[in-house]
């Protein structure tokens, strides 16, 4: 080990500028790898979990294939229920829901419910987004039948 160290040693004296460059390109490449690495390993998971997330929802290969519109999930339709409540209520609603979510369900160690009854934002929010997801799965089943119907024409969309 003494001598591979006495050799890098007499090669960085000797060559300043190439050691230097070299020092620098071997990181690079490094981290390059590094990266490249977690990447597949990102992609690799975004894909498992996106298929779990399908095989929850109940849609199979067969119909995500057939239809070309993504997948509505329950916590995107939750989402999208909690932006249109924010949206169609005044400000001050929403700062009196942000301060009893905040309360609820950000704070460690506490009861959501307490034991008292859900507030009306929350049951608007869970009705609002159980309507979203059977306008998708009713807008996929139109879909679906809509592309199997043998007198549609192909060449139009």
């Amino acid at each position: 080990m003494s001598k591979l160290a006495r050799q890098l040693k007499f090669y960085a004296e000797t060559y300043p500028k190439a050691s230097t460059g070299l020092l620098i390109g071997g990181t690079a490449l490094a981290f390059a790898a590094v990266v490249g690495f977690i990447e597949v390993q990102d992609v690799m998971a975004a894909k498992r979990h996106a298929a779990t997330k399908r095989q929850q929802v109940g849609y199979t290969e067969e119909t995500l294939q057939s239809t070309p519109s993504a997948v509505v999930t329950p916590q995107e339709a939750q989402l999208a229920a909690m932006l249109e409540n924010a949206k169609n209520s005044s400000w001050q609603d929403n700062l009196r829901n942000a301060a009893d979510a905040q309360v609820r369900f950000m704070l460690p160690g506490r009861d959501v419910d307490e034991g008292n009854e859900k507030p009306e934002y929350i049951k608007r929010i869970v009705d609002r987004s159980e309507e979203i997801l059977l306008e998708d799965k009713a807008r996929k089943e139109k879909e679906i039948e809509e592309s199997n119907d043998p007198h549609r024409s192909r060449f139009w969309k």
